[in-house]
């Protein structure tokens, strides 16, 4: 789908790896830019499968890897005849930081005026926090995210994944889709800044739809939700089950699910404004009833009366399911000597394929290979890996 479009991916950790790994699942061909020593800082996080980080593989499977020093003038200048080849660079540096290296989109544009440069930052390339540093749980807490996540007695919670890492990497994505459809349209390039921050205020959608109502902020409220009842997870005889009643129908069907008909009627629950008046005894009825039976009995009789429920799996146990069995969205990767599982690109063409087709490599796995079709003798590259100016594997710290 994207196989004649080539990636420059200065990124580091999740945000804008995870966007670059995008493109690569869609048939980018992506090279990225790591340091000589070290490479990627997210290399060093655990745990490690052989020499390997699944940290890291988990976000950079598909790419090749090429070791410059970008601090070097000489880094920084085979960086530039590298992109003036390339189709897109992605990165997530500080502001100014691309600048004070000489590869920023200005220098890069110069070189290739067709090039799609995508920034990805906590708080966008301008503004007064422009320059601040923040990692995921900074967008989340400053775009009010955490402010309706967790109890409603407890401090706030940051979301169990990176969704502002995420979210920024998503947007990037289709910002540079979007720049690369209007470059096929005029043929010139495009700056895409993507903030963090503005990402996760996007993400809020109903939730400041009902601020701008009422004028009042969203409340916290755990599992629950202030609009729908009953909404969250219930006990059951062995573990949880999450049900959801959006509309009048399927607070029919659960009622008799749980085979209590009268419930429909019940004057206290009859419509969607008296069950949310009555939450506190409506939950205890549903609690009294699902206690008697086990998560997967509850999941079937549910699923049977279409009523909108699913258990509560852990990111082991959900890989057990039949039905996400089905979609096939576990896959595998080889790192080095050693295969781990990954899970795959999650959105499927009917005629094109997307997909994992080369595992995840060693820091400048292919510097070689790359300066030597830049028209570098090998004889050149070994001396720029002598003076520092580019890396491979051989002279990288290892993984850990």
């Amino acid at each position: 789908m994207l196989d004649t479009i080539t990636v420059l991916d200065v990124t580091q950790v999740v945000s804008g790896s995870f966007a670059s790994m995008t493109l690569a699942d869609m048939g980018a061909d992506v090279v990225k830019i790591e340091r000589p020593t070290g490479g990627d800082v997210g290399r060093h996080n655990p745990p490690y499968v052989g020499d390997f980080s699944s940290y890291f593989a988990s976000v950079n499977r598909n790419k090749r890897s090429v070791s410059l020093n970008l601090k070097s003038d000489e880094g920084a200048e085979l960086f530039l005849e590298l992109a003036e080849e390339a189709d897109v660079v992605v990165e997530n540096f500080r502001p100014g930081a691309m600048e004070r290296f000489g590869i920023d989109y200005e220098s890069v544009a110069e070189r290739n005026p067709e090039i799609v440069y995508c920034s990805i930052s906590g708080f966008g390339q301008e503004g007064p926090y422009a320059e601040y540093p923040a990692l995921d749980i900074i967008a989340q807490a400053m775009s009010g995210n955490m402010s309706i996540t967790g109890p409603p007695d407890s401090k706030p919670y940051r979301s169990g994944i990176p969704i502002a890492d995420i979210a920024g990497s998503m947007y990037a994505v289709q910002g540079i889709l979007g720049a690369l459809f209007r470059r096929e349209r005029t043929g010139e390039g495009q700056y895409v800044d993507v903030s963090m921050l503005d990402c996760m205020l996007s993400w809020l959608t109903v939730r400041t739809g009902y601020t701008f109502a009422t004028d009042e902020p969203y409340p916290r409220m755990g599992n629950k939700l202030n609009e729908f009842v009953p909404y969250g997870v219930f006990e059951t005889a062995d573990s949880h089950l999450a049900i959801v009643v959006v509309q009048d129908h399927h607070w029919e069907k659960l009622c008799t699910a749980i085979g209590r008909p009268e419930l429909v009627t019940d004057d206290r629950f009859r419509t969607a404004d008296r069950r949310r008046a009555n939450r506190d005894e409506l939950e205890s009825i549903l609690e009294d009833e699902l206690v008697a039976r086990s998560t997967d009995e509850w999941f079937d009789v549910m699923s049977d009366h279409g009523v909108p429920s699913g258990p509560i799996y852990d990111t082991k146990e959900v890989w057990e399911d039949d039905h996400v069995n089905h979609r096939k969205l576990l896959s595998s990767i080889q790192l080095g000597d050693e295969e781990l599982s990954v899970v795959d690109h999650p959105v499927k063409y009917a005629d094109d394929t997307t997909g994992i087709t080369r595992g995840v490599p060693r820091v400048g796995e292919d510097t070689y290979e790359t300066l030597e079709r830049m028209g570098y003798t090998e004889a050149e590259v070994a001396e720029l890996i002598e003076r520092g100016v580019v890396g491979s594997p051989e002279t990288a710290h290892p993984e850990r």
